[in-house]
């Protein structure tokens, strides 16, 4: 644990054996063996943290960010070393101006209190992919302190780690993503090697779980709970899973597609299973990555048709490097290609079929398998008919088995499963492998098969969420088959609601996304676009302010219904624009579509300014104990934010006031946990009268969701890049159709607010909205995935 310490030109990062010097004026990083802060230099403590990611920098004209590890949690032990993963992190301006640090307190200091932001367009774009930085490493990174964990346990038998050398030097390049965030200490290396070997940890995106191989019961069987998580001194009979992402072509989804020049396909991941049984362990891996061809997706409808950008003859030089790596690596590699062998995906798995047969390697086998016709009408049972044509292979390939320390058998093959997003039906298909190699092992080692069958299950299927969740923003589709064998509707209706998200997702997130991964590893970002739509979301002010205008009330509503107050305000995080009005009573806001929702005052007893954590700029949450609205003033000023919400809040205390009723007002940053979590239990038979209401809800969000999947438009990048460009003329690039989809997708996310008896059935029009079109979309995400 470190204390962070601000000081006169450096910041310091100190745990009373060693410590960190970061200049606040160049950015450089300077290890120490100091014991002792000196107080002379009037130090003010930041708070705590659990040690370094490395440094990275958004824009050219920012400061550099030392990114801290706020929480981690420990997952496991891996070939014996600890492994943590890193929960959240928080960004350190280098900098002379002292931040605000969402740090946990120092026990032995007092934090100096969060100042104020002001948004400009800069600095707005740097807070994008600053966010969008803190999420990408939100539970998806994983280090150990104590050894490396890049490495299989085949790879480690084949060639031990010299214990001569740091772990930071013998970590697989392609898995230590924080490298090039390390330079400032790896530059430094040769002068202080001692001193800056405690700070390069390698960090790894993938997934790291572990559970106790125990006798199953009826309701572990139904997949009701979760395998318990073993000590790190026991039990001996565990079943870890470990997922490593190659940095190499890393991205989101439609902006990382095929291969590039150096060979390296996009969504690359190599997954080890381990089975400890005593001083026994047997090790499996599986690989999966996206088609080893140049090819994308224009984002122009639900179903984009893949666009092939290369000859196959031109495609050979990439693929031969790639499978060349991996038979260097595994040995003999079966690829498993799962893409449709008619319709769209078809010209994609025929230039992946003629480019493996044009590298002509023995070592090499290629299998085609069409998922969706042989599993149509969710009858995943049937990949059993690919698992038998495997079987002769797989059993060649075996598997390695350590005991002891001492290698007795080495895996001598690896299949690399495939479909067009390498995510939900390769999901399916590992899973159904790992199942079948995993009896294997438990053979060797006398566990029976049922000891296995809910572990297993269960850490696929995480595993499977895990690896979508990194690349398309949301958890597995077919996910409940994974976990328990079984599809059924309520899955059905989860994976229509996944697929709606994902389509947000890649609209209006996948481009800051995308930056802050290429920044990250080093590489130039594409700011243009992102500066763009900053820009326009500040331009459409004027229009938001022009249009909800009309909606204020006049001097004769003010004497009619006893009005107060009244303003324009935009709520967050729909971004839509509202008017609000205040009377002695009640607070009534105003939609541009002239629906109007009420707070009874009575209710109102809290009121919150501060941040919320994705945008810059104060806002006011309203909470009256049921729900709550997060909003504040359209102003071209900003800094008159904080100003005008002072009064908005003081009005509704004094009105408060005057009913004899007391008013907490809180300040600080806004997190979710004021929201209040409004599930289909607390949905009351009241919502039945809002019938009219859910048939014109539903019938206008499918239009609006029909009218987003056919419009979205995206140009093709350029041949060395598989990602998708934008379009000027796009209606993505619209500031109403974007605020539609904000409306669409985040109001159900975030809660709603309206008058007390409306509150079930507004949300119960949201979440059948979502529902509807969830089961619309559902058979065609199906048969993509």
């Amino acid at each position: 644990m470190f204390e962070v310490f601000s000081i006169s030109g450096h910041y310091v990062l100190h745990d009373g054996v060693k410590s960190l010097w970061c200049s606040k004026l160049d950015g450089r990083v300077v290890p120490s063996n100091s014991t002792i802060l000196d107080e002379s230099l009037d130090p003010v403590c930041l708070g705590t943290c659990h040690g370094i990611v490395g440094k990275i920098k958004f824009l050219p004209e920012s400061p550099d960010n030392l990114v801290l590890i706020a929480n981690k949690e420990v997952v496991c032990k891996l070939h014996g070393a600890t492994v943590q993963r890193i929960n959240d992190i928080v960004m350190l301006p280098l900098s002379l101006e002292t931040p605000y640090l969402d740090l946990p307190a120092c026990s032995k200091h007092t934090k100096p209190p969060k100042g104020e932001n002001v948004t400009e367009t800069d600095a707005k774009i740097e807070r994008k992919l600053e966010e969008e930085f803190v999420k990408w490493f939100e539970k998806s990174f994983y280090y150990s302190e104590e050894g490396d964990i890049s490495h299989t346990l085949t790879e480690l038998c084949k060639e031990p780690l010299d214990k001569t050398k740091p772990i930071w030097q013998q970590a697989k390049t392609e898995y230590f993503w924080n490298e090039n965030m390390l330079e400032c200490l790896i530059s430094v290396y040769n002068q202080f090697p001692e001193l800056c070997n405690p700070w390069i940890i390698p960090v790894m995106q993938g997934y790291i779980e572990q559970a106790e191989i125990a006798p199953t019961t009826e309701e572990s069987m139904r997949g009701v709970r979760p395998p318990s998580t073993p000590s790190l001194d026991g039990p001996l009979d565990t079943l870890t899973v470990v997922s490593r992402r190659s940095k190499y072509r890393a991205g989101t989804r439609f902006k990382r597609r095929g291969i590039d020049e150096n060979g390296c396909p996009a969504n690359y991941v190599v997954t080890e299973q381990i089975l400890q049984a005593g001083e026994e362990q047997l090790s499996y891996t599986i690989i999966r990555g996206s088609v080893p061809v140049y090819w994308y997706q224009p984002l122009t409808n639900y179903r984009p048709k893949p666009v092939i950008l290369r000859s196959p003859e031109e495609a050979l030089e990439a693929f031969q490097l790639h499978m060349d790596r991996l038979v260097a690596t595994h040995g003999e590699v079966v690829v498993v290609n799962l893409l449709d062998s008619e319709g769209k995906e078809a010209p994609l798995g025929d230039e992946f079929a003629k480019v493996a047969y044009m590298y002509n390697n023995e070592r090499l086998t290629y299998v085609a398998f069409d998922f969706n016709e042989y599993c149509a009408g969710m009858k995943f049972d049937n990949v059993q008919v690919l698992l038998k044509e495997l079987q002769g292979i797989t059993n060649k390939f075996g598997y390695t088995h350590v005991v002891r320390g001492e290698m007795r058998q080495c895996q001598a093959g690896a299949v690399r499963v495939n479909c067009m997003d390498s995510l939900d039906r390769t999901n399916v298909v590992q899973g159904a492998i790992a199942k079948h190699t995993l009896n294997n092992l438990a053979e060797g080692v006398g566990i029976t098969e049922g000891d296995l069958s809910v572990p297993g299950k269960l850490l696929w299927a995480n595993n499977g969420d895990a690896i979508s969740t990194q690349y398309a923003g949301t958890a597995a589709l077919k996910g409940d088959y994974t976990r328990t064998g079984e599809r059924g509707v309520a899955g059905m209706m989860r994976d229509g609601v996944s697929s709606v998200t994902r389509m947000y997702i890649n609209v209006f997130r996948d481009t800051n996304r995308q930056a802050a991964i290429d920044i990250m590893q080093g590489l130039e970002p594409d700011l243009a676009e992102i500066r763009d739509e900053v820009r326009e979301e500040l331009d459409c002010i004027p229009a938001l302010l022009e249009q909800v205008q009309h909606l204020l009330p006049t001097q004769e509503d003010n004497k009619t219904h006893n009005i107060y107050k009244s303003w324009v305000t935009q709520e967050w995080p729909s971004g839509e624009a509202k008017a609000v009005w205040l009377t002695p009573k009640s607070l009534n806001i105003v939609h541009k579509q002239d629906q109007m929702e009420m707070l009874l005052l009575s209710t109102c007893d809290r009121v919150h300014i501060g941040q919320p954590p994705d945008c810059l700029g104060h806002y006011m949450r309203i909470i009256n104990g049921r729900t709550h609205i997060t909003l504040r003033p359209l102003t071209l000023d900003v800094t008159q934010l904080k100003d005008v919400l002072m009064k908005m809040a003081h009005s509704i205390v004094s009105c408060r006031d005057d009913l004899g009723l007391t008013t907490q007002v809180l300040h600080g940053p806004l997190t979710k946990a004021d929201i209040v979590d409004m599930g289909f239990d607390k949905i009351r038979s009241s919502a039945n009268s809002f019938g009219t209401r859910i048939a014109a809800g539903a019938k206008r969000m499918i239009g609006e969701a029909r009218g987003v999947l056919d419009h979205t438009k995206s140009a093709p990048p350029t041949p060395g890049d598989s990602g998708s460009g934008s379009n000027s003329d796009s209606p993505r690039n619209s500031p109403k159709f974007g605020k539609r989809m904000l409306n669409m997708f985040r109001r159900g996310e975030e809660g709603v607010t309206e008058s007390e008896s409306d509150i079930p059935g507004a949300y119960f029009v949201i979440s059948l909205n979502l529902l509807i079109i969830g089961t619309i979309l559902a058979h065609q995400q199906f048969n993509n995935n």
